[in-house]
């Protein structure tokens, strides 16, 4: 150890000993503490001159929702990003985007890795609990997997649309196009939905090749990098072990005697392949005669599965959602609310949540104690943590949406005003929890209180309710005695 290193170390001690470091953060709260962290240099940076195209520069509040948006991978936007943040301004919201849809944990871990630092105990543990279901036990290999997977996916995506932007003139340079494709790359696969177009996607309306790109990086986003690994050690221990050397493949057998795709696998990728047939036919029902209805019917469908992929957290429009039905925005607020996959680039409360209580549900009305699914029994542990952020979810957004509604209704008598504006302000509220992005055309038209309320929900609905909650009270208290039983009357 030299000297500086026991410098550092005896500074560190004081400091601690002073309490001016905790003694240990939960990983919950290092989660929190590093998002925050992010939102407030996005601010700054994007508050300076030269973050803006004109010679005013954003004011402090208008950044900070900008950050905000950008770091929980949101995409609700109260000035357009392509015409009012200069090239260093949306340099600084990719950034953003890019930390809060890898995570900062994957961040955190490369860093520390690429150093030669040596990770302790208890920042395996952070990051391991952040993957709590990784097939693999190494937690270099899983970050450098996710880091290496989401690269290769973004450079892919801006390769074919800054490709098909110039062949088709949208760009006159190839310069000014692989921008672009980079931009709108890395906002499609982080589930983002900042878009440098004043109209988002909605250019594109009629474009089935940038919609189907657009539609395979959200998904490939909304899965979830654990998704990903799981298939891929499938595929390899499957289909290609025949190639590998026979020591490699007896090492990797007598760890997995057998391929197999996990349950969390399989629970995620049917509830997300259930819920884009059930929202594609939805909305092409819903508004065939409605917002389709100028459309042919390729078109329609198209949109229609575009509306459904992008309502799950990823907040590109191709149609102006000011032109829907109720019945179709209804539905766009409960798949905002479901939300992506666990451990991906979205929020929500999350579709194996959702699905987990679906199957909870099911079996109990079955009178079944113990539900399972796909020839596993679920534990009981697992169906409590989905219960618990369900509620969490429903109750966040019924009290920020209240909240919200009666700030933005302050000083208007008028019950026709007021009930015009309750349905933009509850779609508002429903796509920052889900850090969707989707809007009505009302960010810009909140007040300054009604924008930190909307930063305050895109953060929790990034950081996730349980996560919130863990990171406030990390220490379980242990009980040293226990209540008698009593029953309460339900239903």
């Amino acid at each position: 150890m030299t000297k500086n290193d026991a410098a550092v170390v005896a500074k560190a001690a004081i400091w601690r000993r002073s309490g001016w470091l905790p003694e240990a953060l939960h990983s919950a709260q290092l989660v929190v503490l590093g998002f925050l962290g992010v939102i407030f240099i996005g601010t700054l940076l994007l508050s300076l001159p030269a973050a803006s195209r004109t010679a005013e520069p954003v004011s402090l509040l208008n950044a900070l929702f900008t950050a905000t948006s950008a770091t929980c991978v949101t995409g609700l936007t109260v000035v357009d990003t392509g015409s009012r943040y200069s090239l260093f301004g949306q340099a600084v919201i990719l950034c953003c985007i890019q930390i809060g849809g890898i995570g900062l944990m994957t961040f955190t871990t490369v860093f520390m890795v690429a150093t030669g630092r040596r990770m302790a105990i208890a920042d395996r543990i952070a990051i391991q609990e952040s993957f709590y279901h990784s097939p693999t036990g190494r937690v270099s290999t899983l970050i450098f997997y996710i880091l290496g997977a989401t690269l290769v996916t973004e450079a892919l995506g801006a390769a074919v649309l800054a490709g098909w932007w110039w062949y088709n003139g949208l760009y006159n340079s190839v310069a000014e196009a692989l921008y672009a494709g980079i931009f709108h790359s890395i906002s499609a696969f982080c589930n983002a939905g900042f878009a440098l177009f004043p109209d988002n996607a909605m250019k594109f309306q009629s474009d089935p090749f940038v919609l189907f790109v657009f539609s395979a990086l959200i998904i490939s986003g909304g899965l979830g990098f654990l998704v990903g690994l799981d298939v891929k050690e499938f595929l390899q221990q499957r289909y290609f072990s025949k190639l590998w050397r026979r020591q490699v493949r007896e090492r990797v057998e007598a760890i997995r005697p057998r391929p197999r795709v996990t349950l969390h696998t399989k629970f995620v990728v049917t509830m997300t392949l259930a819920l884009l047939v059930i929202g594609s036919i939805s909305y092409y029902g819903l508004e065939r005669e409605g917002a389709f209805r100028n459309m042919s019917p390729g078109a329609a469908l198209l949109n229609a599965v575009f509306c459904s992929v992008t309502a799950r957290t990823a907040g590109f429009n191709a149609i102006d959602y000011t032109q829907l039905g109720g019945p179709a925005l209804m539905c766009t607020m409960v798949l905002m609310f479901i939300g992506a996959s666990p451990g991906s680039t979205g929020g929500g409360v999350k579709t194996s949540t959702f699905g987990l209580l679906l199957t909870y549900a099911l079996f109990r009305w079955r009178g079944h104690a113990v539900p399972h699914a796909f020839s596993r029994s679920i534990p009981a542990e697992t169906v409590e943590r989905a219960t618990s952020i369900a509620i969490a979810g429903v109750a966040i957004v019924i009290v920020a949406g209240s909240f919200l509604m009666g700030v933005e209704a302050t000083g208007t008598h008028d019950p026709a005003a007021s009930q015009a504006r309750f349905l933009p302000v509850i779609f508002e509220t429903f796509s920052a929890f889900g850090t969707v992005g989707l809007s009505m055309n009302y960010s810009s038209n909140l007040t300054p209180v009604g924008k930190l309320v909307i930063c305050a929900l895109m953060f929790v609905g990034r950081v996730g309710p349980l996560t919130l909650a863990l990171a406030i009270g990390s220490k379980a208290r242990r009980v040293k005695f226990a209540y008698a039983e009593e029953n309460v009357m339900i239903g």
